[in-house]
């Protein structure tokens, strides 16, 4: 990674957010269902937004598969030798749209916990489930390749290293625009 230099030493804090960028930008373009992601450096804490059109869910449906959504990410952690991770889940209705938001420490996410999330929201949404359609099956092989080969290393990254910006990502179009807040 390219990195400038002072007095001899790399410089920390512009790492730290080209780690935090990378990590966004990946999880957007890996992730078609997911429509923004949030970085809160204070908590550590991710949140994904995935956006549901057409009639929104009832309370107890969303209560329900908040539930399926926790203990499917419990157990997969199970699975993986992990401890039991915090997560929170909550929506917003705005009339014809319901933006689900998940919320989770990044220091304990696995690439493996996203393809579970995005599954069950697939699931469970159908085509109702906004996804942008440049996913990584429609993009060029080797820059598909190349970008969940950087998700992967950004999470494991992340797991070592505290991204220090508050950053916001998301879909405009064709685009993937991240932001420092």
């Amino acid at each position: 990674m390219f990195g400038f230099k002072q007095n001899g030493k790399a410089d920390n804090g512009r790492n730290q957010a080209s780690i935090g960028v990378q990590l966004i930008a990946s999880l957007l373009v890996c992730y078609p269902e997911i429509y923004t992601v949030t970085y809160e450096p204070k908590d550590t804490e991710i949140i994904l937004d995935f956006v549901v059109k057409g009639s929104p869910a009832s309370h107890e449906e969303m209560e329900e598969f908040a539930r399926l959504l926790d203990e499917s990410v419990q157990t997969y952690h199970a699975l993986h030798g992990g401890e039991p991770v915090w997560l929170a889940i909550d929506a917003d209705v705005q009339g014809q749209r319901m933006v689900v938001h998940v919320k989770r420490q990044l220091s304990t996410m696995l690439r493996g916990e996203l393809d579970l999330l995005t599954q069950l929201f697939r699931d469970k949404f159908g085509d109702n489930l906004q996804a942008d359609g440049h996913n990584v099956d429609v993009l060029e092989p080797e820059f598909s390749s190349l970008q969940s080969n950087l998700l992967d290393q950004m999470l494991d990254t992340a797991q070592e290293q505290r991204i220090k910006e508050r950053m916001i990502g998301m879909r405009d179009k064709d685009k993937v625009l991240v932001y420092n807040r």
